[in-house]
């Protein structure tokens, strides 16, 4: 597999946006939506108002279907660490440190490039079942264009988790978020990636509206199937972290968003049983076995 999925350009400068798929390897979804779309695309000659680039994100990870082999990549976008890595002999760097390189670079030279506006859209999926969100790193209410895809945005999650891609490449004129299209594996994920790009192209002036109308209609359908009263705006309250040996296990039945007590018990690990510290909304409950995030807990604004 490529680094680069597909890209195209149109004669005009007023969108970039960047797709990326897999920067979790077991995470397929996206790479498979990515690959959908561009395949439309071609076959139907459609015009773009800027340009359109697919990214798979963690190459050697999704050949194994693993999240990470060394360690996540979407855990280390910090300037120090990044500066570090970009330093090392290549003789001594990890899997990671070589994705996290081409990465660097591939989006830096895109970012360079002379856009109005850039979007960067990257797709992930959840262990627990209904995990269809936004994360977005600013003011979410007076963005349209992610607004339009019609789904819960949680807006500090950057604040809880460090080194994620999205909070390293937020810029004025550049929007980035995490697209959570729903369960590891399934396919209803990779068809609300695939309409909601469609989405987003349109909404963003990527694409011209006629030529993705039953796209849309698609999407919409989807979200009505999905759970019926999601809330709309969420910040998080808590995060148990998870740490290597701990052995933690999240109780069964938990989906994002479900109403939680204040000493619930939701996990046990080594130390015993682990109860909600407040109530709220429990929100991405890991149900696999990679991951330092057991569960968190938000509320609606």
């Amino acid at each position: 597999m490529n680094r680069i999925l597909y890209e195209k350009s149109g004669s005009d400068n007023n969108v970039l946006m960047i797709v990326i798929g897999g920067l979790h390897g077991n995470e397929l979804s996206g790479v498979k939506a990515i690959q959908s779309v561009f395949n439309t695309l071609e076959e139907s000659n459609i015009k773009v108002h800027g340009k359109i680039v697919g990214i798979a994100g963690n190459l050697q990870a999704i050949s194994e279907k693993k999240r990470f082999l060394n360690y996540d990549l979407n855990r280390c976008w910090t300037q120090d660490f990044i500066d570090e890595i970009l330093a090392k002999p290549e003789s001594l760097c990890e899997k990671e440190d070589i994705e996290l390189r081409e990465l660097y670079h591939l989006i830096s030279d895109l970012l360079s490039e002379n856009y109005r506006q850039t979007y960067i859209v990257d797709l992930h999926a959840t262990s627990a079942d209904n995990g269809n969100f936004i994360v977005h790193a600013g003011m979410p209410a007076y963005d349209s264009v992610i607004k339009s895809l019609k789904l819960p945005i949680v807006m500090n999650l950057d604040d809880y988790i460090q080194g994620t891609l999205l909070r390293y490449f937020k810029a004025p004129t550049v929007t980035a978020f995490a697209f959570e299209g729903g369960q590891i594996g399934a396919e209803k994920t990779k068809e609300v990636h695939t309409y909601g790009i469609w989405q987003l192209m349109s909404e963003s002036g990527l694409i011209d509206e006629q030529h993705d109308m039953s796209m849309i209609l698609h999407y919409q359908e989807l979200l009505g199937s999905m759970k019926k009263n999601q809330p709309n705006i969420l910040r998080v309250l808590h995060r148990h972290e998870v740490k290597p040996h701990d052995f933690f296990h999240m109780k069964p039945g938990f989906d994002s968003f479900q109403f939680v007590e204040k000493g619930e018990l939701l996990a046990e690990d080594k130390s015993g049983e682990i109860k909600a510290p407040i109530e709220g909304r429990i929100f991405m409950p890991l149900y696999q076995n990679a991951g330092d995030d057991g569960f968190f807990i938000v509320e609606e604004v």
